[in-house]
């Protein structure tokens, strides 16, 4: 049996190591000069393998159809692979695991060892015009013949010049709308701009027209006119979710302080306040960067230079209401070039959940980003491509032995 991978990505190359593993002849194309190049650039350039919570909860509106990729190959099941063949591993405090040298470059020399290893062919800078099927077979680029074709073409996050859904339109396979994934919030707000570099702690909550949508916790850096960090990030997911459902006015509150609740941190700021004759532009510099601080005086319209022991207890309250709920208005998300991951992709309800088979052609199989399947920042969506990559594989050895 001849297999045709189209696409060198983590689902495409673990796909093509469960295959390979059983002595099947296995050909992944590659329009890129080499396989894995997104892969270097995923948990910035470290390589966020997977989640030791990851769950099919976690996956939106998908967690029906990825349930039983996550059933017969959960987190733990993903590490083994690796580990198996001499990659080790390490999770941190929120479960994200990474390999222990800290390099992207492990993972993706791992898969690309193993499959030259076990004598996978690589087709790069070959990039796929066409993919016809004729009688039980399927051509690639008008003339190579393969039994089986699986597509782990990716999504459209920083890839330019994007087609490949359009690989899947004479098999009657169309693509849901698209929105960017794991990328920064836009806004208006030229408060960013004044703090442009600077990283905070902070728990953040969407709201879509004043309702609570999300709220998530870690860093988040200030770059001009947007929110970005890994807590923005997080959230970008639930904005174009949302947006794709016809939701709009959105808007961000950041609590600069989620360890204390209002009182205790305004007892805090009167004490501070009543004690010194410092000017006020150091109130808050013990509990947040200080340029962040003194943007939050500016706002609740506060002079920096005054005197702390000057300040009422009506400005202190004003300044700790801001402090645990600072507006931002969110004008948009970034664009595909800077996002890591696509919200949809080709229509998964036309997959059959349990082997990622098409359920109109016999043979035809697609994993990964490719499908309108994705997870939150933190691992989730490699964990999907390695799992949906493995069940692809599993999948063909299993028709194969019919």
């Amino acid at each position: 049996m001849r297999v045709a991978i189209i696409g060198g990505g983590a689902a495409g190359l673990i796909c093509a190591c469960t295959l390979g593993e059983k002595k099947i002849d296995v050909t992944v194309f590659e329009k890129n000069d080499r396989v894995g190049k997104k892969l270097l650039s995923t948990g910035n350039g470290r390589c966020n393998m997977t989640n030791l919570g990851a769950m099919p909860e976690d996956y939106f509106d998908s967690a029906e159809f990825v349930a039983p990729a996550f059933q017969k190959y959960p987190p733990q099941s993903n590490i083994a692979f690796f580990e198996e063949r001499g990659l080790y591993t390490r999770a941190d405090g929120e479960g994200r695991v990474y390999p222990l040298s800290n390099q992207a470059s492990s993972v993706l020399d791992c898969l690309r060892l193993e499959c030259e290893r076990l004598s996978v062919r690589f087709s790069c800078s070959c990039d796929v015009k066409t993919v016809e099927k004729k009688g039980g077979s399927y051509v690639v680029n008008g003339k190579d013949v393969f039994e089986k074709v699986v597509f782990a073409c990716g999504g459209r996050a920083s890839v330019k010049d994007f087609n490949s859904y359009s690989l899947l339109a004479p098999f009657g396979h169309k693509a849901t709308k698209t929105a960017p994934s794991l990328v920064r919030l836009v806004t208006d707000d030229k408060m960013t701009k004044q703090l442009k570099g600077i990283r905070a702690a902070v728990s953040m909550t969407l709201c879509s027209k004043g309702k609570k949508a999300a709220t998530e916790s870690g860093e988040l850096l200030f770059s001009d006119f947007s929110l970005s960090g890994i807590v923005s990030m997080e959230l970008s997911s639930f904005v174009s979710h949302l947006k794709l459902s016809g939701k709009n006015d959105f808007s961000v509150e950041v609590d600069f302080v989620p360890e204390m609740h209002f009182e205790k941190l305004l007892s805090i700021l009167s004490d501070l306040a009543g004690r010194s004759g410092l000017k006020s532009e150091n109130l808050l510099s013990g509990l947040m960067p200080k340029k962040i601080g003194i943007c939050l005086l500016k706002k609740a319209g506060i002079s920096p230079e005054i005197p702390m022991n000057t300040l009422l207890q009506n400005q202190l309250r004003d300044i700790t209401a801001l402090c645990k709920k600072c507006v931002f208005k969110i004008t948009d998300v970034g664009p595909f070039s800077q996002a890591q991951v696509t919200v949809g992709g080709i229509n998964r309800n036309d997959f059959f959940e349990t082997t990622l088979e098409s359920k109109k052609h016999k043979g035809l199989y697609c994993c990964g980003e490719m499908l309108d399947v994705d997870g939150k920042c933190g691992g989730y969506n490699l964990q999907w491509a390695f799992s949906s990559g493995r069940l692809c594989g599993e999948s063909i050895i299993r028709e194969s032995r019919k």
